[in-house]
């Protein structure tokens, strides 16, 4: 196992490093397995990446997230509020705020359901943002719908469509997404993501994520590794993080940086819990 985890972790080292370029990895869980975490996602990034997943689990949880570049003077910051014990719908209530190649604050209502290995979900989302260097400030609205499929095996299934809406936002970007994912591998937890871009020509609309998590043994640590290729600019990023874990509490945080240009470090800090 150990000769396994020394191997995964210097095909890393030799690979490329990138600052995410997509708004959906600002989460330090996210981020560290390069955006693959549509089916495998916990309920406070289950507000961005599928609302579908937040039917999985019960109960009450809350989140903050804060993502930096320097290269391009990024700052983000996200609250996030849970609900799955109330009602039979699982809820969540989400804001961000983000200053960096756009500026954008949005406020997003999720609402999950499902049971026997199959969830469904959507989110609307306000958003008042504008492009970098743009006078005009936009108010639009938008939203996700999201499907997830558990498998007795381990094996699950989903497909996301994310910022539907057609709006004059550019970074708004529509897109539709599926990813399997299978847990309990040798210790490891492995996903793949395909993102295609409906508002890209085929050859650059397409996005590919890959990402894995390992489970150091019975102790509170989980070590990341993540691989994102992008489509419409060909760049391709790679990232690492750890999480810890104590009662309730889950702290994590990941980098990534791009392979074809230097200086674009991306930190990613996420703190969550339940009660």
């Amino acid at each position: 196992m150990r000769r396994r985890l020394l191997i995964a972790v210097l095909l890393f080292a030799g690979s490329s490093w990138a600052a995410t370029p997509r708004l959906d990895t600002l989460d330090a869980r996210a981020l560290g397995m390069g955006g693959a975490l549509r089916t495998l996602t916990g309920p406070i990034a289950a507000a961005r990446l599928n609302p579908a997943a937040l039917g999985t689990v019960r109960g009450f949880f809350a989140g903050t997230t804060y993502a930096t570049r320097r290269a391009d003077s990024l700052d983000a910051l996200s609250f996030t509020l849970v609900d799955n014990v109330t009602s039979p719908l699982g809820g969540a209530l989400q804001y961000l705020r983000l200053q960096g190649r756009e500026e954008r604050e949005d406020m997003s209502l999720s609402l999950a359901a499902g049971r026997g290995g199959m969830w469904w979900g959507f989110t609307v989302r306000y958003v008042h943002g504008r492009g970098r260097g743009e006078a005009e400030w936009h108010d639009v609205f938008t939203g996700d719908v999201g499907v997830l499929l558990e498998r007795p095996s381990g094996v699950r299934v989903a497909v996301v469509g994310h910022d539907l809406v057609d709006t004059p936002l550019d970074f708004l970007e529509r897109r539709v997404a599926l990813a399997v994912s299978k847990s309990d591998l040798w210790g490891w937890a492995v996903e793949g993501d395909i993102v295609r871009d409906l508002d890209e020509d085929f050859a650059q609309g397409l996005d590919f994520h890959l990402g894995a998590e390992y489970a150091v043994g019975d102790t509170p640590w989980r070590l990341r590794l993540g691989q994102f290729w992008r489509g419409d600019t060909g760049k391709d990023y790679a990232s690492a993080g750890a999480g810890w874990s104590w009662r309730n509490i889950n702290v994590g945080y990941a980098v990534q940086k791009t392979r074809q240009r230097g200086g674009e470090f991306l930190h990613v800090f996420s703190v969550d819990g339940s009660f």
